[in-house]
């Protein structure tokens, strides 16, 4: 696949640039374009500056609030319930992380459950904002309006694709997971149809029953295994149902409620001090402990070694951050038009050494 690289501050004010042109205000574009961006860094590029084309269509046609607040619905000590009402959804879930985080410092644990939040991407890119402070932080996300996951061993789309995500601090690299508990995240999905590629396994459940490789046969109507697939998929039905719970139902914005069209999500945000536990280096000595026991296992010859949760993207963020980010010629593709329209001037590409 075709790819040149940028580099990290030209693109971040592009990016910037070409949100506020689109109707969002300065600050707020600035905290979207950074959390796209630290999304390609940490190599999630289909949750990157890949979504610029559809958060610039949804403020030119009013589907996201610009410049709105969020309603806070209910507030304890340590939980707080938000409406959104369609605000950017990285906007939102920064500010759903950091406030999670102020009630853990507080109080040891800060919950923050969201609903109505537009399109929330890559939520890797959030979870520096509890590990820089030495907290460890939860995050998964629904999609009421969307179906496309099928329970272990039925044909019908149910479930969105409900991305999980935890950050743990360790006092050295941080533990950083994002996993979805489908067999595939739907931006993966379709890019491999994109560009008419298998998908590395069979992850799709056919309307006939078959199982299938081929992303054509999800866009034909197919669905999305859950995670496990076609033996073990009962393990990923129970996360989901887990995640709907956290999300949708703990908020009020789910699939009984006839969410509305679109891609507003649900979103849970949970975030725990361990210094109001056993301590935080108690804690951190402890995971430390177990990434260098993984990081030290004996593999078979001609093995990699082992990596922990974390390991590649953050090895990927230090490597873009020095020599560029990599952008793939089809997201570029869909971002100049929009460049175009909205009189914004696409970074050029770093020079090839």
């Amino acid at each position: 696949m075709a790819a040149q690289r940028y580099d990290y501050q030209d693109l971040l004010t592009f990016a910037s640039q070409l949100l506020t042109r689109a109707g969002l205000p300065q600050v707020r574009a600035e905290v979207v374009a950074r959390q796209f961006l630290e999304a390609d860094l940490l190599g999630y590029s289909t949750h990157g500056v890949q979504r610029l084309p559809s958060n610039c269509d949804w403020l030119l046609k009013g589907e996201t609030n610009p410049d709105g607040r969020h309603i806070v619905l209910q507030a304890t000590r340590c939980c707080e319930t938000w409406d959104a009402d369609f605000l950017p959804g990285p906007w939102v879930a920064a500010q759903a992380v950091d406030r999670a985080c102020e009630m853990a410092a507080e109080n040891g644990l800060g919950s923050v459950v969201v609903r109505r939040a537009q399109h929330v991407a890559c939520l890797a890119s959030y979870l520096g904002r509890a590990t820089d402070l030495r907290m460890m932080v939860m995050i998964t996300v629904s999609t009421p309006s969307e179906a496309v996951v099928a329970a272990h061993g039925g044909l019908t789309r149910i479930f969105s694709c409900n991305p999980f995500a935890a950050g743990i601090p360790t006092g050295e690299a941080p533990i950083l997971i994002d996993t979805t508990l489908a067999m595939s995240a739907q931006g993966s999905m379709n890019r491999a149809h994109r560009q008419r590629t298998m998908l590395p396994y069979p992850m799709i459940m056919r309307p006939d029953g078959d199982v299938s490789a081929n992303p054509a046969d999800f866009a034909a109507g197919g669905a999305i295994l859950p995670l496990g697939g076609i033996e073990q998929g009962h393990k990923g039905t129970g996360l989901v149902f887990l995640t709907e719970a956290l999300t949708a139902a703990l908020g009020g914005y789910g699939r009984a409620e006839g969410a509305e069209t679109g891609e507003a999500n649900a979103l849970f945000v949970q975030v725990l001090d361990p210094a109001h536990f056993a301590g935080r280096a108690v804690f951190e000595r402890e995971m430390r402990f177990l990434a260098q026991r993984c990081r030290a296992s004996r593999v078979a010859p001609g093995s990699d070694p082992v990596r922990v949760a974390g390991d590649r993207a953050l090895m990927l963020k230090r490597d873009q951050l020095r020599d560029g980010v990599r952008l793939l010629d089809s997201i570029l593709d869909d971002i100049r038009p929009w460049a175009e329209r909205l009189d914004c001037t696409f970074p050029a590409p770093l020079a090839r050494s």
